[in-house]
C-alpha cells in the first residue's frame, strides 16, 4: 500500500480557496484602507491632545493672594547673632553683635533671637577686659562657642564642650560652681579667674539651642548649709531667648563687687529646698562635703550631664550619736569647772581670742580700700584664721602690707592656746569613699537614668595635686564623667585662644 499526500479538494469535488491574511484582506480593499487610515491617524491625535492639556498643560500654580486694603503688609523681622571680629577690650562693649535679615512675606517664618550677651565690665570692681565674642554658627546644626560649644546631633542632643572638657550626648546639663570665697582665694586666682569662669559659663549657655534645658547651682563651701547655695531656678529651663536673658541678668553681677561677694551677689536668691530622701536611700549619719551637698541639687533636676567646679574638697563625717555627744558634753563640763576652781576665766580668753581676729579683719577691710583706690584686687579670706597661714602672709608682704594677730589674753608666752576645756564634738572622721557610695545612691534615687558628672578642681600653683585627684577622679569615673584641674592660667590661656579666634 502506496503512501499518499493529503487531498486539498473538498467533500463536492471543487478545490478550495487559499484564506488570505489580515493584511492582505485589507490592502486588497480600499475603502478598508481608507477607514483604517483614518482610524489611526484620530487615535494618535486624541493622544496627543490628553498628553498636552492633562499631564503638560496642568502646571501646579502658587499665587500670592493680593493685599487686602484692611490688612496691611507686615515686615516681619529674623535676627541672626553673628560674631564680631576682634575681641572685646575692656568691658564696655557687648562681645556679641547682631545683623538683621527682613522679611516682608505675611506667613513668613520667624527665626528665635539670639540673645545678647551682657558686657562684664559694667558694674563694680572685677573688670578684667571682655572675653571676645566667638559665637559661630557651623553648618547645618552645630553650634560652637570660642571657650566651648556643642554640636547639636541626632535626637536633640549635643556635643557640649566646657573648659576644654567635651560630652556627648547632652540635652540637659547643669553648671554646679563654687562661688564663694575660696574660689575667690589669693592661692587660686581671686576675681580674674572667676571673671572668666562666669563669661566662659555664659557664652556656652548663650549658644545652646531651644530644645536643650540647663540651670546653674551656686554653692560656697566657707558657709553653713543654710546659707550656702542659690539656684537660677529650682527646675531645669528651656534655653529660648527669654530664658537666656534671665539667666544673664542673673549671673552677671556674681563677684563683681567686693562687698558684695559669694552666692547671693547673683540678682536674685532662690535657695535649695532640700528634698527629704529616707534612711533605705542614704545614710541620714553621713555629712559629705559642701560641693557634694550642691551636686545633690542638681541631680533632683534630673539633668543628663552635671559639670562641677569646686575650689575645695572638703571633709567626710559621720554624727555620733546621741549618747556620745551627752558624754562629751560631761567631760567638758568638768574640765571647766576644775579650770574655774584655778582661777582661769574661760569667757575672758574667748572674748579676747575674738577679739583678735576681729581687729585682724580691720585691718584687712583697710588694706583692701587702699587696693581697690589703686586699681587692683581685693585681698579675700573665708575667715579670719586665712590671713595668718603663710601663702597668704607672702601675698600680703608682696603687695607692700602687713598684719600680725594680737595674742594677748588667750596664748602663753610660747604663743599657744590657754587651755578652756575643750569642745564638745558632734561629729567623727570617715573616709572618703562613703561620697562615692553616696553619690550612687543619690543617682539611684533622684534619677531614672544616671547623670554624667564631670568634675572640675580649682587649683593653685603651688597646691599638690595628687591626693586630691586621687579622690576626686573616681567620683567622675563612676559616675561616667571626667576629672580635670582648673588654674588660673588654664583660664587665662582659654581667654587667649577665644580672642585669637575672634579676630
Amino acid at each position: 500500500m502506496s503512501e499518499h499526500a493529503p487531498s486539498s479538494a473538498t467533500p463536492s469535488g471543487t478545490p478550495a480557496k487559499p484564506r488570505l491574511s489580515l493584511y492582505q484582506r485589507v490592502t486588497k480593499s480600499a475603502p478598508l484602507l481608507v477607514t483604517v487610515i483614518v482610524h489611526v491617524v484620530l487615535f494618535l491625535v486624541a493622544g496627543a491632545w490628553v498628553v498636552q492639556e492633562q499631564i503638560i498643560g496642568k502646571k501646579t500654580k502658587f499665587e500670592a493672594p493680593p493685599p487686602s486694603d484692611a490688612t496691611p503688609m507686615k515686615q516681619v523681622e529674623h535676627r541672626l547673632q553673628v560674631a564680631r571680629k576682634g575681641g572685646s577690650s575692656g568691658g564696655s562693649s557687648s562681645p556679641i553683635s547682631a545683623n538683621r535679615i527682613y522679611s516682608t512675606a505675611e506667613g513668613a517664618l520667624q527665626l528665635p533671637e539670639m540673645p545678647d550677651l551682657p558686657s562684664m565690665g559694667a558694674g563694680g570692681f572685677g573688670g578684667f577686659g571682655g572675653m571676645g565674642a566667638g559665637l559661630g554658627l557651623g553648618s547645618g546644626t552645630s553650634m560652637n562657642t570660642s571657650l566651648g560649644g556643642g554640636g547639636l546631633g541626632g535626637r536633640g542632643f549635643m556635643s557640649l564642650t566646657f573648659l576644654g572638657m567635651t560630652s556627648q550626648n547632652v540635652n540637659k546639663v547643669v553648671f554646679v560652681i563654687e562661688a564663694g570665697a575660696y574660689t575667690m582665694d589669693v592661692r587660686k586666682g581671686g576675681f580674674e579667674a572667676f571673671n572668666i569662669m562666669r563669661e566662659e559659663i555664659m557664652k556656652l549657655v548663650g549658644a545652646l539651642p531651644p530644645n536643650a534645658q540647663f540651670n546653674v547651682v551656686l554653692f560656697d563651701a566657707s558657709k553653713t548649709d543654710g546659707g550656702a547655695y542659690n539656684l537660677f531656678s529650682r527646675t531645669l529651663t528651656p534655653a529660648v531667648v527669654s530664658s537666656k536673658d534671665e539667666f544673664f541678668a542673673w549671673m552677671q553681677p556674681i563677684n563683681l563687687d567686693y562687698q558684695r561677694i559669694g552666692v547671693f551677689s547673683a540678682a536674685k536668691a532662690t535657695p535649695w529646698v532640700e528634698k527629704k530622701l529616707s534612711e533605705q536611700e542614704v545614710d541620714p549619719r553621713l555629712v559629705v562635703p559642701i560641693w557634694t551637698r550642691a551636686l545633690q541639687a542638681a541631680l533632683e533636676m534630673q539633668p543628663d550631664t552635671v559639670y562641677v567646679i569646686t575650689a575645695t574638697v572638703g571633709e567626710v563625717r559621720k554624727r555620733r550619736s546621741e549618747q556620745e555627744i551627752a558624754k562629751d558634753h560631761e567631760s567638758v563640763r568638768r574640765k571647766r569647772e576644775e579650770l574655774a576652781k584655778k582661777g582661769v576665766d574661760i569667757k575672758a580668753i574667748e572674748a579676747a581670742k575674738r577679739s583678735a581676729y576681729a581687729k585682724a579683719r580691720r585691718e584687712l577691710d583697710a588694706i583692701n580700700k587702699k587696693q581697690l583706690a589703686k586699681g587692683k584686687p581685693p585681698f579675700v579670706v573665708p575667715n579670719e584664721s586665712r590671713i595668718f597661714q603663710a601663702d597668704f602672709q607672702e601675698a600680703l608682704r608682696k603687695a607692700g602690707y602687713s598684719i600680725t594677730l594680737d595674742r594677748t589674753g588667750w596664748t602663753n608666752d610660747e604663743g599657744k592656746e590657754l587651755d578652756r576645756g575643750g569642745s564638745v564634738r558632734t561629729l567623727d572622721p570617715a573616709e572618703f569613699k562613703e561620697v562615692y557610695t553616696h553619690i550612687s545612691r543619690l543617682q539611684k534615687a533622684l534619677l531614672p537614668q544616671s547623670a554624667k558628672v564631670n568634675l572640675f578642681y580649682f587649683s593653685g600653683p603651688d597646691q599638690d595635686g595628687k591626693k586630691i585627684e586621687e579622690v576626686l577622679s573616681p567620683v567622675a569615673r563612676r559616675n561616667g564623667g571626667r576629672f580635670e584641674f582648673v588654674t588660673t592660667k588654664r583660664l587665662q590661656e582659654i581667654k587667649a585662644q577665644a580672642e585669637a579666634q575672634a579676630k
